[in-house]
């Protein structure tokens, strides 16, 4: 069957909630990108490591959108390049051309980098390249450079492990094993530093605990210090392979904390925390009841408005609009492609109590023809980038994967943000066009 590309069925991207019954709700087929493009990726992530310098290693093709990120957060000076030509691919060479090229670059540095990632592209897996040996002559060669072998793979998409993750976990190979300490731990995944205002981080520092951040780093001797922390707490779905293989490599403990909306299970978390740290499981009514009193008052400001959510705000965006609707605010629609396991008691709920709220695709082909009229006055809220861009409003809440916010202190956060959002509006435009928000070489 023919599909008109130019007046396509809409009701194709979108199910309601109530006729849900999978995580993968939308085939992939036919994908769209809207221009909304804060969150972070593979070009941004290793800027995080101290000191680090990425090389891609590709055709002109595949290097054209790396280098004009590395451009957008000013990296150039962090970032080089090794162009393939059809004539390597033909000389069977390519190992000589990976090792040459990498060796000429950082000979010529004015600056020697701590950390280097050279990134293989899909070229390299399809010539069959010896990747093992060109780290290994690297290393010979700069014995004073820690070596990442980074992937820019993206027909590998489908793999047991996406691109994403694989470069979450190359970010910590360079920490070593050493003596773990009982008072240090680790947070991981973040592109964004971990709020100190965290319900975690306050109950870590309240008992004598430090913390390593790196995504608050400026010291590659610290990063290197990672090795030295029992224990990993992370957020972000995306970085449970990491957590496992630190776990296995450096014989490190490994808590998931994720960034929940939901009060039992932001209390149930901290305190398997505590169990952790052994320590005393703290209090949070007073905590509890401040985000209560949040909530409310941004309820008396923002009314009925109405309120849309997308994936890319927060990755358990369906505990957020429970948390939302719960508490009496408006959300209409929520915008996302798939769900997460741990998405399903959201779920469940959002079928009894709301099941004709619609989840709309983002990458459906599509999701290009959505209308995106602004409402009557502008009085339309959007949670996230991709949210204001399909609903057409400058009245956002600007968060990526929850800002690095967690627990009680990420809904007191948000519903200052919601009144913010409903008393101005922001230069959508300006905003959401940048690349990895808040990235900075």
């Amino acid at each position: 069957m023919l599909i008109d590309l130019h007046k396509p069925d809409l009701s194709k991207a979108q199910v309601r909630l109530g006729d849900l019954n999978t995580l993968t709700p939308f085939p992939r087929k036919l994908e769209y990108s809207c221009p909304s493009r804060g969150g972070w990726t593979i070009a941004h992530t290793p800027m995080i490591i101290p000191g680090s310098h990425m090389i891609y290693i590709g055709a002109s093709a595949c290097l054209r959108g790396v280098v004009l990120s590395a451009a957008e957060y000013e990296g150039l000076d962090r970032y080089s390049m090794v162009m393939i030509e059809e004539k390597d691919i033909l000389s069977g060479q390519m190992e000589e051309l990976f090792i040459e090229g990498v060796t000429d670059i950082l000979n010529k540095l004015e600056h020697r980098p701590t950390c280097v990632l050279p990134f293989t592209g899909c070229i390299h897996y399809f010539l069959a390249t010896d990747i093992e040996y060109i780290y290994d002559e690297l290393s010979a060669r700069f014995p004073d450079i820690d070596f990442i072998s980074a992937q820019m793979t993206p027909t590998m998409k489908l793999n047991d492990h996406t691109p994403e993750e694989d470069m979450c976990r190359s970010m910590y190979l360079c920490i070593e094993e050493q003596p773990l300490n009982g008072k240090v731990v680790n947070f991981i995944g973040d592109s964004f530093p971990i709020a100190t205002t965290g319900d975690h981080m306050k109950l870590l520092h309240k008992h004598g605990f430090h913390t390593h951040d790196p995504a608050a780093m400026d010291d590659y001797a610290e990063y290197k210090a990672m090795g030295e922390s029992f224990l990993n707490i992370y957020s972000l779905p995306v970085a449970a392979w990491s957590a496992a293989c630190l776990e296995e490599r450096l014989g490190q403990q490994f808590i998931y904390m994720p960034y929940t909306y939901i009060y039992d299970e932001i209390d149930r978390d901290m305190t398997r925390l505590a169990a952790v740290l052994d320590v005393e499981a703290p209090d949070l009514t007073d905590m509890r009841t401040e985000a209560e009193e949040s909530l409310a008052n941004a309820l008396s400001i923002v009314g009925n408005t109405q309120i849309g959510i997308d994936y890319m705000s927060t990755p358990r965006f369906l505990s957020l609009a429970r948390l939302l609707l719960s508490h009496g605010f408006n959300v209409t629609e929520i915008y996302g492609d798939s769900l997460t396991p741990d998405s399903m008691p959201d779920l469940e709920w959002l079928k009894q109590h709301y099941p004709d709220i619609p989840l709309k695709a983002t990458q459906d082909f599509r999701a290009r023809f959505y209308p995106r009229d602004e409402e009557a006055d502008g009085k339309v809220i959007a949670i996230g980038q991709k949210a204001a861009y399909f609903m057409g409003t400058g009245h956002f809440v600007n968060m990526i994967a929850n800002n690095g916010r967690y627990g009680y202190d990420a809904i007191k956060s948000l519903a200052a943000e919601l009144i913010d959002a409903y008393e101005n509006e922001k230069d959508t435009k300006s905003i959401i066009q940048v690349k990895a928000w808040g990235c900075s070489a």
